[in-house]
Order: C-alpha cells, then sequence, then structure tokens
C-alpha cells in the first residue's frame, strides 16, 4: 500500500509540468535524492571537511509520511506570511523545487506557479487564496506549508492559517523593509505566539540593506533578531554580489554557482579559517560572538557551554550544534527570531532556509498544548472556569479543528482540518461540537499539493489534511470522536439529538463538548448590491452565494428588508471585486453588481430609556411580556464593542409552586430561558440601526424591570419580540448618530508631488495627516524613488477609487498602503447628506 501510495505521489510530481516518467526513473532519482541528502549534511555539519561541490537534486520526498507519534519531531507545520510582493509564492516555488516536488521553478509572472492556482491569481500576479502543500526536506522530514496573501484584503486567510500553524517564515523586502502589512501579520501571529524565522528577500535588489532590516525587525516588529548569516561578496563588491554568504553558526562559506547554474541548485561549503581568508574570517568572528552574547541573555544552558572545560569563554570554540539548540529553544520560547538572508528570484538561500525551517521551527510536539473550554460543563471550584488541555496523544479520542473550507463543483465542501488529538480516519463518524452536535461522516481524507489532492487512509494527531463529506462544518468548528468523554455530560446527548432533527436550520445551537478556540474575523467594511439578470438566474446566484459565503468567513450575505435587495459585505474593494469575477466568470452566474458602499455603524447620540409592554395574540394564543431599555453611547475612538446588562426577574417572582411546595430549581431555569431570550432580542436590534439599517457600536444598553405574567403567555418567543421592540424604540429616541470606518494611509511619493497629495488628502478626503517622513536614504529605492512618505487618517468612503487619483496626481510614481483602524463620528451635515443619498434624494 506504501508502495502504490509512493508511486502515485512520484507520478504526480513528474506529470505536474507534463513530462512523465517511468517508475524505474524515480526510484532512481529518489537513491540520488538520498545520497545528495546524506552528502549535503556530511558537508553542513563538518567544517573540517574539504571543500567540494553539492548538486542538490532532492526529489519529491513526500513519501516519507511520518504517521506515527514517534515520528512527530519530524512534522514541520509552517506558515509563508509578509507584505504583498514580498516575494512569499516566488520562494515558496523555489522550495518546492528544491525539494523535489516539481521539474521546473515556476515564476509569478510567467503564471505557471503551483501555489497561486487560481485564474485571478496567476492573472493578477498576487495571492488570493492561502494554498496548503505537503513536501519532504532532507529526506527524513514532513513540511505542511501554507502560502498566505499579502494584501489587508484577505488578512483573514492570515489569520486563521495562524491558528493552526506551529511556526512559520516572515519574509521582509530587503529594500522596503518592515511594511505596514508585514507589522499587520506579525501581529496576528503573535496572538496565537507563533514561533518565527525571518528571511530577508530580494538581496540582490538595488538599495537593499539587510541591516536596516534587523534595525526594523528589532524596533518595530519588537522581537530580537539573531542574525545567522552575512552577506560577503556583496561589501566586497565582487562580479556576482550573490555568489558567497557567511554561514555565522557553523562558520563556514556558503557558495551558490549561480554563475553556472542559474537554478541555484549547486551549493557548496567551505570552512572558514584565519588562513584561507583572514577579513572574512574576523567578519565571520564578530558575528558569531555577537550572536552568542545576545543568546546568553536568553538561554542559561548557553552561558554553562560558554564556561565549560572545552571552551574557557571562547567565542568560537561553542560547537556549532551547542548553538543550533539555543537559537531553537529560544525561537521555540517565542523570545527571539532568527534572521537569514537570501534573493529568492535570483534563486539564492532558500535551502539554508528550509534548513533553518527543520532545525528552528518547533514540531507540533514542541508547542503547548492547545487550551479548551467543555460547554456546559461545571466550572472547576480553584480556577472558576471550565477550561481543558488537549493531549498530543494518536490513541485518544478524536480532537479535530476545521479552520479553511472549499467548495469543490465535483467534491463538495472540502474542509481543511488540524488534528490536534486521536487518529482522524476515513469513514470515521464525527461530531460537530460547535453546531450543537450534529453527526458527520468523514467519507474520504485527502492530502492537498495546492490544488492536487491525493487520498490517504488517516490522518494522526499534529497533521493537517483535508476531509470530504463534511455537510454542515464550516471555519473555526471542533470535531469531536463520537464517543469523547466529553459528550457524555448532561444534557449533551439532549442536545445532539436536536441538532440533528434540526441540522437544516440556519439558526446557531449551544455547543456542546469540547470546544477549541476559534478563529477571530473582523468585520466587513465595504459592500455592494447583488441581483440576478433575470428569475431563471435566481436560484443559482443564490447557490453562488452560499458557496462563497461557505468558503470566505469575512464575506457575508445579507438581505435588505425595506428594499429587498442582496447585500454583498467585504473586506474591501479588491475583495469585492474578486467575488464578483469569480461569481461571473468561474460560476457562470448571469448578475448585476452595484456601486461600491462603505458599511457605516449607528451609536446612541444621547441616553435615553423605554418603558415598553408587548402584548399580542399568536397563532390564536396570548403572548405578552414588558421591560425597561435604556441606552446610551459609550467607548473612545476606534472601538466598536457594545457593552450589554440584563437583570433578569427574580426568583421569588418566578417561584411556582405545585402542590404548595415550591420549585427553586424550576425557577432557576426559567429565569435562565428569559435571559437568554432577552439577549437574543437585544442582539436581533443591535443588528440593524434607526437611521439607515447600519449595526450599532459603542452604545450601552440595560435592561430591567422585566415582568413575567405566567409561563403560558410569558413565552421566550414574547420575550425576544419584546427586547427587540424596546432597544429600536430607545435607540430612536437617543438621537443615533452614524459612524464611519477610518483607515491609516501611508502614501509614498516623490518630493514634487507631496504638496499635491497632502492637498487632496486634507482638504477632498477629510483626512487628518499625522506626520510627513523622510525614508532611511539607504532605502530610498524602496518605494520606487519615494522622497516622502505621507502618513494620515482618512475616512474609508474618501478613498474608494483612490488608486486612479493618486496616478494622476503623482504620474503614476506614488503608492500607498491602506488598513482600517477604528470608526469615527460623522457631522450632522454629513449624516443629512448619507440619509438622502439613501432615500434616493439629493
Amino acid at each position: 500500500m506504501e508502495l502504490a501510495l509512493l508511486s502515485r505521489r512520484l507520478l504526480l510530481a513528474a506529470t505536474h509540468r507534463g513530462q512523465p516518467l517511468r517508475a524505474q526513473q524515480y526510484q532512481k532519482q529518489q537513491q540520488q535524492a538520498a545520497a545528495a541528502g546524506a552528502l549535503w549534511r556530511r558537508t553542513r555539519h563538518r567544517a573540517e571537511a574539504p571543500s567540494r561541490p553539492h548538486q542538490c537534486c532532492w526529489r519529491h520526498t513526500a513519501a516519507t509520511n511520518p504517521s506515527s507519534s514517534t515520528d512527530i519531531e519530524r512534522v514541520r507545520n509552517i506558515g509563508i506570511i509578509a507584505h504583498i510582493d514580498a516575494g512569499k509564492t516566488t520562494t515558496t516555488e523555489r522550495m518546492l523545487h528544491y525539494a523535489g516536488y516539481t521539474r521546473s521553478i515556476g515564476n509569478v509572472d510567467d503564471g505557471d506557479t503551483v501555489m497561486d492556482y487560481l485564474p485571478a491569481e496567476r492573472e493578477r500576479g498576487i495571492t488570493i487564496q492561502a494554498a496548503a502543500i505537503t513536501f519532504g526536506w532532507r529526506g527524513t522530514h514532513q513540511l505542511h506549508l501554507i502560502d498566505t496573501p499579502g494584501h489587508v484584503d484577505f488578512t483573514v486567510e492570515v489569520e486563521r492559517a495562524m491558528r493552526v500553524l506551529d511556526g512559520a517564515v516572515a519574509i521582509v523586502d530587503a529594500v522596503a523593509g518592515v511594511q505596514a502589512q508585514t507589522l499587520t501579520v506579525w501581529r496576528q501571529a503573535d496572538r496565537y505566539v507563533v514561533p518565527r524565522i525571518v528571511f530577508v528577500n530580494k538581496m540582490d535588489r538595488e538599495g537593499a540593506s539587510w541591516t536596516r532590516c534587523v534595525d526594523d525587525i528589532r524596533t518595530k516588529l519588537g522581537t530580537r533578531p539573531l542574525v545567522l548569516q552575512l552577506l560577503w561578496s556583496l561589501e566586497r563588491q565582487s562580479r556576482c554580489p550573490l555568489e558567497s554568504w557567511i554561514d555565522v553558526v557553523a562558520m563556514e562559506k556558503i557558495v551558490f554557482d549561480i554563475a553556472h547554474d542559474n537554478t541555484g541548485a549547486t551549493v557548496r561549503r567551505e570552512p572558514i579559517t584565519p588562513g584561507s581568508d583572514a577579513e572574512m574570517h574576523a567578519a565571520a568572528a564578530a558575528a558569531r560572538e555577537q550572536l552568542v552574547e545576545t543568546l546568553a541573555e536568553l538561554d542559561a544552558r548557553i552561558v554553562d557551554v560558554f564556561l565549560s572545560a572545552g571552551v574557557d569563554g571562547n567565542h568560537q570554540l561553542v560547537p556549532a550544534e551547542e548553538l543550533r539548540q539555543a537559537v531553537r529553544r529560544a525561537t521555540v520560547a517565542a523570545a527571539a527570531c532568527p534572521v537569514l538572508l537570501g534573493a529568492s528570484y535570483r534563486n539564492v538561500g532558500v535551502q539554508p532556509l528550509l534548513d533553518a525551517v527543520v532545525d528552528y521551527l518547533p514540531s507540533p510536539a514542541d508547542r503547548p498544548l492547545p487550551a479548551a473550554t467543555v460547554a456546559g460543563a461545571e466550572p472547576r471550584k480553584k480556577s472558576g472556569d471550565s477550561a481543558a488541555l488537549v493531549r498530543l496523544d494518536p490513541s485518544a479520542k478524536l480532537v479535530a479543528f476545521a479552520f479553511k473550507v472549499i467548495v469543490d463543483p465535483q467534491r463538495g465542501p472540502m474542509v481543511f482540518v488540524r488534528v490536534y488529538s486521536g487518529t482522524l480516519a476515513a469513514r470515521a463518524t464525527l461530531v460537530n461540537g460547535t453546531r450543537g452536535g450534529v453527526k458527520e461522516r468523514a467519507l474520504k481524507l485527502l492530502r492537498m499539493y495546492a490544488d492536487e489532492p491525493e487520498e490517504i487512509g488517516e490522518c494522526a494527531s499534529g497533521h493537517i489534511c483535508v476531509v470530504l463529506g463534511l455537510k454542515h462544518t464550516r471555519t473555526g468548528d471542533t470535531l469531536l470522536d463520537a464517543r469523547h468523554p466529553t459528550l457524555a455530560a448532561k444534557g449533551a446527548a439532549r442536545q445532539q439529538q436536536q441538532a440533528q432533527r434540526n441540522h437544516g436550520s440556519r439558526e446557531i445551537k449551544a455547543a456542546v463538548g469540547l470546544q477549541l478556540h476559534g478563529i477571530d474575523v473582523p468585520p466587513p467594511v465595504f459592500f455592494c448590491a447583488v441581483e440576478a439578470d433575470s428569475p431563471q438566474d435566481e436560484r443559482a446566484l443564490a447557490e453562488a452565494l452560499a458557496s462563497v459565503e461557505l468558503e470566505d468567513p469575512s464575506l457575508r450575505v445579507s438581505a435588505d428588508e425595506e428594499t429587498g435587495q442582496t447585500l454583498l459585505s467585504g473586506m474591501g474593494e479588491l475583495h469585492l471585486e474578486i467575488v464578483r469575477d469569480r461569481l461571473v466568470r468561474q460560476m457562470r452566474v448571469g448578475a448585476s453588481f452595484g456601486a461600491m458602499r462603505v458599511a457605516y455603524r449607528e451609536m446612541a447620540g444621547a441616553a435615553a430609556s423605554v418603558a415598553h409592554e408587548y402584548a399580542k395574540e399568536v397563532a390564536g394564543k396570548p403572548a405578552r411580556a414588558a421591560m425597561r431599555v435604556a441606552v446610551e453611547p459609550v467607548g473612545a475612538d476606534g472601538e466598536a464593542d457594545n457593552e450589554v446588562e440584563i437583570a433578569a426577574p427574580a426568583a421569588a417572582e418566578l417561584l411556582p409552586t405545585v402542590g404548595g411546595s415550591a420549585d427553586p430549581a424550576r425557577a432557576a431555569e426559567l429565569r435562565e430561558s428569559i435571559r437568554a431570550a432577552v439577549a437574543e432580542g437585544v442582539a436581533s436590534a443591535l443588528f440593524r440601526g434607526t437611521v439607515l439599517g447600519f449595526p450599532v457600536a459603542r452604545t450601552r444598553i440595560r435592561v430591567d424591570g422585566v415582568r413575567f405574567f405566567g409561563a403560558d403567555v410569558s413565552t421566550p418567543a414574547a420575550y425576544r419580540a419584546c427586547a427587540a421592540q424596546a432597544v429600536a424604540l430607545a435607540f430612536g429616541a437617543s438621537r443615533p448618530a452614524l459612524l464611519e470606518p477610518v483607515a491609516r494611509v501611508a502614501v509614498a511619493c516623490p518630493e514634487p508631488h507631496v504638496g499635491a497629495v497632502l492637498g487632496d488628502l486634507s482638504g477632498v478626503r477629510r483626512g487628518r495627516v499625522l506626520q510627513l517622513m523622510v525614508p532611511d536614504p539607504s532605502g530610498a529605492a524602496a518605494l520606487g524613488s519615494a522622497d516622502r512618505i505621507v502618513d494620515a487618517e482618512v475616512p474609508l468612503s474618501a478613498m474608494l477609487g483612490y488608486s486612479s487619483v493618486l496616478r494622476s496626481l503623482t504620474a503614476g510614481c506614488a503608492s500607498f498602503t491602506m488598513e482600517v483602524v477604528g470608526f469615527g463620528a460623522v457631522t450632522a451635515q454629513q449624516q443629512q447628506q448619507l440619509v438622502k443619498e439613501s432615500q434616493g434624494s439629493y
């Protein structure tokens, strides 16, 4: 069975470029790859070995599949993160080539990359959707790699990748340094405490400065850089400025023979000694001393080695393997990050980067155990919570996390999962605890190679795979073994049965069993109307919108109750443009799209309160509820959260008597159901304000005076309706105001055009200029001959179509980045104008 899977992997690797090979040729290449890998390891770890060329010809070694707990130390779940155009996909394509997955190197400009396989990605030359692939390195390690987008509109792809990764490679442009989206993805990695390696790319570009990048890493990213390589030949102004690098850890010279082998596969290592090159040895010794001193501040064990009898305080005598272990401990603890150099487009520096991934980034066994909560469990007496830790044990009951969904026209929903505990087997019965315990059947398991699947029989803990057959699973759901102990908790079985009966309902059921932490999805800030071109297209449009909404949790499809329009909300102009192209071109749906609009928010303008009673006859039965609701503005600029306080009726008022005896348990249960119904009513009212129907933000809502008229009359439905109406009345009486999203904009432009850019931002676009910066002269080429950087906060609505306006103002010499940072109040005059526009009058 394993031999058959190996042959198929090899066939996929060869035919990916349309060049089929026979099995005998593959076996010969595998033997050559193993020999080459052994040679690389020998020359890498033995500084005294004689210099000899090394041909990096590793083949597709994903067949060496670590499938048990004994091999989990050799698994790496990593992601590639960076600002847009920093070289993520270019670097990934070189990794695949040197690992033997591809026979030729794919390039973004040529549109033949493995990872960017969507037509829109190849046309635009950017990554839109995170893609996963599995390959081997050194013949012993298995890497699950996710290539993430760099554009801010697709930041949710980075968010859900970070949720399941054990390590990441952050790529920094050697010319531009740390950029806006670099900070964003770095913060996302910080949120999940993901260890990182920094790869300073594009060292072949004019104006590249790795020393400035190291300063940016220290000051802007707030971490300790561990410089492991030096670029030697550029400083010496040699003919081929990328030919020689210094490995500070091994005290070796790495030579990339790109002059004779433009694929970058020919690499050799030579020991650095005072006799071979005194100047190079001095530079390497100084860098090694700095590395040892930095590690001594972070790792106590390297201090013991440094002071041991064999070293005697000599930085050059610290064994290379001890240094590697110290760097690994500091990286895994997220106390520092190794820094490596390269030029992926020139095929330089990628093999040492892969070695660093294996040497320094953690395996699933090195990561802290993920914390989870048990829905419905009694809180612990000491800690006061119901938290639990998920053990990395392939023999335990299954706990898996769904972090991505792709809808395939032939296969249906393809759910990407990370297995945290137990072993996921094909045809297994699973329970979706997040969806109330609905049962699912994992029909098939796949391992993805970008867009090419391979069927596998099982997926052990610590690995990533794709599951077919899950109809109700969404991004962020927790999947459990049907016999998981937490599903036997009180009330869990009843909720499972109810969820199974109502599995077709869109209503979110209460979670059951063990629950892993989900994914935080930012709210959309742009929206547009979409409608079918004809009645025949309505069904196809509804199905297509359901598919794209299932795939992308940052995309929202809603209906405007007043106009009856279907609204499509997303993270930005490019985001909605990509979705529109996919609906029309890929799914071939006949639909028309309205103009792009900004998603505002509404807030209470002043304190107001309303006492409201709901009395209505529903289906011949009376329904009655009453309460008092007070609203007031709250929160500082930039914040958008609401505060809700609900005071349920007192237990004495609800205490029923049966046969003259009280039932406190029944009263407590009834009180909790009333509180839950009121909370649902408040939430539904806050979803739609009274000015323009946008969600309510920055408002405090207090509910008290809740009255109970009897169990037959005061039903949960009555309380939901009463709360929604009361909140709407109170909010309408508070003179509500509109809030508009505000973006932080950085415009890089030449000196002659600064005046025009400043005037446009502060005047036409109602922006507030924060500072005017002068970039580092050594990196001036980073921004396309930019002499100034304008940092401003601008209303997002004023940034619609700014790309074309900026090109006109600066003759195409400027560029900008933008990120939504919060919400700001609009003036009364602007609010009146927006209301008139929404009503169709000007």
